[in-house]
């Protein structure tokens, strides 16, 4: 099955979850890559989120303890991490995320991610690591020529296609669709299909979301709230200029 979503890329509406909820999406990714989003509003993000029933992926500013260690906390369902290029790479998102034996994440369980009341905690870690999906960012020519080996890593649950990005890596930013982007599209789909892992997409370009559709991506983050807000707008003036 499809799910649909969006970037929520600098907007710390506390309630965005649930209206994004209301409307039907199915999940969002919080970007704290580019976004300037404090530790405070994500924390309410991923509660409301989780109180509502809408997935949230927290996109990483890098495979670091320190943040990875916190919004695992604050109880986010997902990590993205950008520029995911190696298995080296995704590892150590894998380390802080996951609890023993799969990784090395510390304990504290009086938080958000339990709803402030833990269960017993033997009984608690292989539950929450089930719950934490870890997801890499393929957006590197390396990234996409790794795929397989990054997707064998214990503890990655998928991946998600950056085609900006891997589009200024393969020297192909200029075209509207290109035929490098659209192969690797498919070379992902099928590493994806062949370890059985989740494969997603973030992106408005049909093209390459109807090729993702084609490969068996189930995952689509179309757009940001920012976008939304600006197509919006623009409808608004022609309403009233027609």
């Amino acid at each position: 099955m499809r799910k649909s979503g969006l970037m929520l890329s600098e907007i710390p509406f506390s309630n965005m979850p649930v209206l994004m909820k209301n409307a039907g999406l199915d999940f969002f990714i919080i970007d704290c890559e580019h976004g300037g989003f404090d530790y405070a509003a994500v924390s309410s993000l991923i509660m409301n989120a989780r109180l509502c029933g809408l997935e949230v992926i927290v996109r990483l500013p890098n495979n670091a303890r320190k943040d990875i260690i916190k919004f695992m906390d604050m109880g986010a369902d997902g990590l993205l991490l950008p520029m995911t290029s190696t298995v080296e790479d995704i590892k150590e998102v894998v380390k802080y995320a996951k609890y023993q034996p799969i990784g090395e994440r510390g304990l504290s369980t009086m938080r958000a991610h339990t709803f402030y009341n833990p269960p017993a905690i033997c009984d608690y870690m292989p539950m929450a690591n089930a719950r934490t999906k870890v997801y890499a960012q393929t957006e590197t020519v390396k990234g996409v020529e790794n795929i397989s080996e990054i997707l064998s890593v214990e503890g990655v649950d998928g991946c998600f296609m950056g085609p900006n990005d891997l589009s200024a890596d393969y020297g192909c930013l200029n075209k509207s669709v290109a035929e490098e982007i659209l192969a690797a599209i498919v070379t992902v789909g099928k590493a994806a299909k062949a370890k059985k892992k989740l494969a997603g997409i973030i992106t408005g370009n049909e093209s390459y979301i109807k090729e993702a559709k084609k490969s068996g991506f189930t995952m689509y983050s179309k757009g940001s709230e920012l976008n939304a807000i600006a197509e919006y707008c623009k409808r608004i003036v022609k309403s009233i200029e027609e």
